[in-house]
């Protein structure tokens, strides 16, 4: 038969071309989607497997210590970082603008943020007793430029978790894990609040008003890690507490709240996601000790902190 649209055949021939093309095209191109969304890999499965080299912390401790050294020999006030990278250029992203860096750093315009070539910071003299300054430093990974190091109490505020549980889980061990065993941050309290089954080894599980006392009495630095952000007037006040300028207690918080300043979105493929640092790879950031099979999250705890 030739194809005319004069013949009612043809008018059939084409209506059916059309439906099994739009049938073809509503299978496959979902499938690609999904295909092209799944997970390279599942790094939340074996992530917790390998232990890192007991060098590593040392080597950013001395980068760490560079940084306040040079400040002093200058007499230099250092206003602190909200974040610095460590690969063969340190950066460091400052908490306030200082334009007037000591050697080796050098600023940028705006004086937001101090860069050095590492192998510069190696030969910066070390002061004998090293400070507080960096208690509640902890590394969060790695990006396209290195090791990204965090200053979590720069939140001025609670810094959540969000996406998958077992991620979430893994950050929360890295940060607690680094604040326990880290030479710049050794001997910095860890309160916990409403966190069931030894899930951080031997914490200091205490009470929403008995962490209160602690972040303000803000004696010593120190880390205060909940399931979640806890409701009521106490913990109104805590969120309030963790506000203060200056104040020297980070908190992290395992579940997403609105009340966040920071919000980690955590994956199972090794990185997470957030608005103040882009994308970085947790699964690099490597713990002390291989740990222990996480216990499960019980949602129940988040309902009775709010409670």
């Amino acid at each position: 038969m030739n194809w005319s649209l004069s013949h009612p055949e043809s008018h059939l021939m084409l209506t059916m071309s059309v439906v099994l093309f739009l049938g073809a095209l509503a299978f496959v191109v979902p499938t690609i989607i999904a295909h092209r969304r799944r997970p390279v890999s599942d790094a939340a499965a074996w992530a917790d497997l390998p232990r890192r080299e007991e060098g590593a912390a040392w080597a950013t401790d001395r980068v760490l210590r560079s940084v306040e050294a040079s400040c002093t020999v200058a007499r230099v006030g250092f206003p602190g970082f909200v974040r610095a990278v460590v690969g063969p250029t340190v950066r460091l992203d400052l908490a306030s603008p200082t334009v007037a860096p000591p050697e080796p750093w050098q600023t940028t315009p705006d004086g937001r943020s101090w860069s050095a070539p590492m192998w510069a910071l190696q030969a910066v003299p070390l002061g004998q007793t090293p400070s507080t300054q960096f208690a509640t430093v902890v590394g969060l990974g790695s990006d396209q430029d290195g090791a990204v190091l965090v200053d979590l109490r720069r939140a001025s505020g609670f810094v959540a978790l969000d996406g998958d549980r077992t991620a979430r889980a893994a950050v929360a061990r890295r940060i607690v894990d680094q604040v326990r065993t880290d030479p710049w941050s050794v001997g910095t309290p860890v309160l916990t609040v409403g966190i069931r089954g030894g899930e951080f080894g031997a914490a200091d599980a205490v009470s929403v008003g008995e962490a209160v006392a602690a972040v303000a009495a803000d004696a010593t630095p120190g880390l205060l890690v909940v399931h979640g952000v806890p409701g009521g007037s106490e913990g109104r006040e805590l969120a309030r507490l963790l506000e203060r300028p200056g104040g020297r207690w980070a908190a992290l918080s395992m579940s997403p709240d609105p009340l966040a300043r920071w919000t980690l979105d955590c994956r199972r493929d090794g990185t997470f996601v957030s608005d103040e640092f882009g994308v970085v790879r947790w699964v690099d950031q490597l713990l002390s000790t291989v740990a222990a099979v996480p216990v499960e999250d019980d949602a129940t705890v988040v309902e009775e902190l709010r409670a």
